[in-house]
């Protein structure tokens, strides 16, 4: 990974074989980043996604084998038990060009992935609400 501050972004480009959460979070580990705005594309062998069943509060997860265009990554950084906790959504689309979408549980850079961090000003926390069974922002 390479990575440049410009203003209150700092701009990351991830390299072929590294995950997109765990190199995004061991970034904000480094640089002390409490609180970011997430965003980015690029390119990966396959993905893992999530979707939140609130019935059965559990993630059901679906793999999506590749080559795939990472057509859009949002999210959040925020704090849960003094460590950086990314909540990321993400969309793919494949040779067809049809997306498919959810909570970004892992992906492998295949080629290339530019991902943009906007540092919030001060700290946001998460905790568990017990009704829904996610971890939603304490504030």
């Amino acid at each position: 990974m390479f990575s440049k501050k410009c203003a209150d972004t700092y701009v990351l480009r991830l390299e072929k074989g590294e995950e997109i959460v765990e190199t995004i979070k061991a970034f904000c580990t480094g640089e002390n980043l409490l609180c970011a705005e997430v965003s980015g594309i690029g390119a990966v062998g396959a993905a893992t996604l999530g979707f939140y069943d609130v019935g059965t509060k559990e993630y059901s997860k679906t793999v999506v084998e590749g080559p795939l265009e990472m057509v859009s990554l949002l999210g959040s950084v925020t704090q849960k038990d003094g460590e950086p906790y990314l909540h990321l959504h993400a969309s793919f689309s494949g040779k067809d060009c049809n997306c498919i979408g959810g909570h970004l549980n892992s992906a492998v850079i295949s080629l290339t992935g530019e991902i943009f961090l906007r540092k919030i000003d001060g700290s946001v926390g998460r905790r568990a609400q017990e009704e829904t069974g996610i971890n939603i922002l304490d504030l």
